[in-house]
């Protein structure tokens, strides 16, 4: 009697976050590799800032959690943003009405894809930076193939390639 095979029956919510994050990670790390390669610079101004040390035992700019809300004007129209990242920079907190200028990258054909200078700027993201965001793309799709179970049917499809039919059997009365 054939076995049956025993499906990974993963609930469909928990797959479609899975997939969300996946799906978001690859867009930021492409985002920011698209604003390296293709973004134009523009004075932004930052209306809201943060810094919250969260350990002061983290490596190099890890120990403090940075929020930024900013805002830049394109060909007349304004656009805004918010970042949150981890870093060693500690500003003091904005007071009401105040404001501060960062260079903001952007796409000049989309302007809804936009960074402070500071994330996506390859001289400032420098050789791991652009490494990371190259890998992450991969990695992701790598995790994709995984989760839906792709990855076990491509392995069976190149092993099943890798066979080399068999030789066909010689008959021991005939000489040949």
């Amino acid at each position: 009697m054939p076995k049956k095979k025993k499906r990974n029956n993963t609930p469909l919510p928990i797959l479609i976050i899975i997939y969300a994050v996946l799906l978001y990670a690859t867009y930021t790390s492409l985002s920011t590799l698209a604003l390296g390669l293709w973004g134009d610079t523009v004075m932004g101004t930052i209306d809201s800032y943060d810094s919250r040390l969260d350990n002061t035992n983290a490596g190099e700019n890890r120990s403090r959690t940075v929020s930024k809300g900013y805002y830049f004007n394109v060909n007349g129209k304004e656009y805004k943003g918010y970042v949150i990242y981890f870093s060693d920079e500690a500003w003091p907190r904005l007071e009401e009405g105040e404001t501060r200028s960062e260079r903001i990258l952007y796409l000049p054909f989309l302007p809804y894809i936009n960074k402070p200078s500071l994330l996506a700027d390859f001289d400032e993201l420098g050789v791991p930076g652009i490494l990371y965001h190259m890998f992450i793309p991969v990695g992701c799709t790598f995790l994709f193939l995984l989760v839906t179970g792709r990855l076990n049917r491509l392995k069976l499809k190149i092993k099943k390639r890798g066979k080399k039919p068999g030789q066909p059997k010689r008959d021991k009365n005939t000489d040949i």
